[in-house]
């Protein structure tokens, strides 16, 4: 299933706003724009609060300007990329790593047969990415000032040192601990990000879950439950979905509701999507807790499988 991202847009012209329309004909994608009577840096500014990717169909100049009072983090930044009215380069021009805006540009340039101008160096050299390498894989990124240390080495072609030791990495010095977090929810149709976020806030703080959760969770006909959605991309994780069948034939001891299971087709969701999506050997450390049309339950993510 493809799994769905928040875009937020802004066009000036018709030929940007026609440009707009057809990404937003791609399945990978739910547009959100600008209205015109919005302030465009007030409206820059929640982007970068909520974390979600931005698309400046415009001049560099003018997103660079619009950005810069928002610029702080990189492991945290909202990426942004630009593209010309006409749709011809598509450039990514902030969080092109871990913010995934080289990926997301790749996508957009699909879409509109555009050209993607990549200026990473180890994206145009195809030589390992430590940021790209901790985000693929759920790891936490200790200390971000050691990022261009490795990346250095890696682009001068030296092998890099690598000690695994009790799930955590070491490249360099570089130290990648893994995010064992994962929380499987569910909910009713239509919760906006603002209820679901305060909901997951009597649990957990922000900082706690930007550096400890892998995924969050729940059942395919969510995929594209908008709050949720955004609620992944605040934190910057994946958003793993599951069918009815996959999640009703996991074995265990979980609650159940035949109301759910009437509507969705398995008794629960939240417990069931929480440890399929923390993987094999995951166990729940919170059973299932419910409450304003919201179920929510937390898996240990335990067995770390490394894609290199």
């Amino acid at each position: 299933m493809i799994e769905k991202k928040i875009l937020r847009v802004v066009a000036f012209t018709t030929n940007g706003k026609n440009l707009i329309d057809k990404i937003a004909g791609d399945d990978r994608f739910i547009i959100e724009s600008k209205s015109d009577e919005a302030s465009l840096s007030e409206w820059t500014g929640d982007c970068f609060k909520m974390h979600l990717p931005i698309l400046f169909v415009s001049s560099v100049g003018i997103a660079v300007r619009t950005i810069a009072p928002f610029v702080s983090d990189k492991l945290k930044d909202s990426p942004v990329i630009v593209v010309d009215e006409l749709g011809r380069n598509i450039v990514p021009i902030l969080s092109g790593h871990f913010g995934g805006a080289n990926a997301l540009a790749w996508e957009i340039a699909e879409v509109l047969g555009a050209n993607p101008i990549i200026t990473t160096a180890t994206d145009i050299n195809n030589v390992f990415a430590v940021d790209v390498f901790a985000k693929e894989n759920g790891l936490l990124i200790t200390d971000k000032s050691l990022i261009k240390k490795v990346s250095t080495l890696a682009l001068a072609g030296e092998k890099l040192h690598v000690i695994e030791k009790d799930g955590q990495i070491d490249i360099e010095g570089l130290k990648l601990i893994p995010k064992r977090v994962v929380l499987g929810i569910g909910c009713k149709r239509g919760k906006t990000f603002q209820e679901l976020h305060e909901f997951i806030n009597r649990f957990y703080e922000d900082d706690y879950l930007f550096n400890n959760l892998y995924a969050i969770c729940s059942i395919d006909v969510k995929a594209d439950e908008v709050g949720l959605i955004k609620l992944a991309q605040f934190y910057g994780v994946k958003f793993l979905t599951f069918s009815s069948e996959e999640l009703d034939s996991l074995q265990g001891d979980f609650s159940n509701s035949q109301f759910v299971k009437e509507k969705v087709g398995t008794g629960n969701v939240c417990e069931r999507s929480a440890i399929l999506g923390a993987g094999e050997k995951s166990y729940l450390v919170m059973n299932k807790y419910a409450s304003d049309g919201i179920t929510l339950a937390e898996a240990k993510r335990e067995k770390i499988e490394l894609k290199w």
